[in-house]
């Protein structure tokens, strides 16, 4: 058996620092956590295998966009996939209480504006910081937060509406 290669302690340093955020982000994102916890782990798969290629300054931006790509695969591998109407044998328990009305409200965004928000408000990132990530322009990223603000204010707004 081989040793493990110099650069691994450092990796499972990384991955334990990050993973619970990175399923938090991709649950944000996806709505699901099993699908989140699978993104996650392919996410932190594709990141060992480049790993020794991947520079210090930008391993964060590297591994958010690998990340929300992951998300966004998954999200149009769901869309072509039929539902099926199992009930799982046991409750999922969610890692962390998440509002239901705001994961429902998210779901009304498309991915791109769910992905902003997230990595924006969620992930704390400054604007700069979500444009690198998603390889937009910074003004992009105002404009679609904008958006995806004001979108999410309509429809909690209207939620709350129809519970009164």
């Amino acid at each position: 058996m081989g040793r493990a290669p110099a650069w691994e302690h450092d990796y499972c340093t990384y991955y334990a620092a990050r993973r619970r955020a990175f399923v938090r982000t991709a649950y944000a994102i996806l709505g699901s956590w099993a699908a989140a916890e699978d993104v996650t782990q392919s996410t932190f798969t594709q990141l060992y295998v480049h790993w020794p290629r991947i520079h210090d300054e930008t391993r964060d931006a590297y591994a958010r966009r690998a990340l929300v790509n992951a998300c966004y695969t998954a999200g149009r591998k769901a869309a072509r996939e039929p539902s099926l109407a199992e009930v799982p044998d046991r409750e999922a328990v969610a890692p962390e209480s998440v509002d239901p009305e705001l994961m429902a409200a998210l779901g009304q965004l498309s991915a791109k504006h769910r992905a902003v928000v997230v990595l924006r408000y969620l992930d704390d990132l400054s604007v700069a910081e979500v444009a690198r990530v998603l390889d937009l322009p910074e003004g992009t990223v105002k404009s679609q937060a904008a958006r995806a603000l004001s979108r999410l204010e309509t429809v909690l707004t209207s939620s709350e509406g129809a519970r009164a």
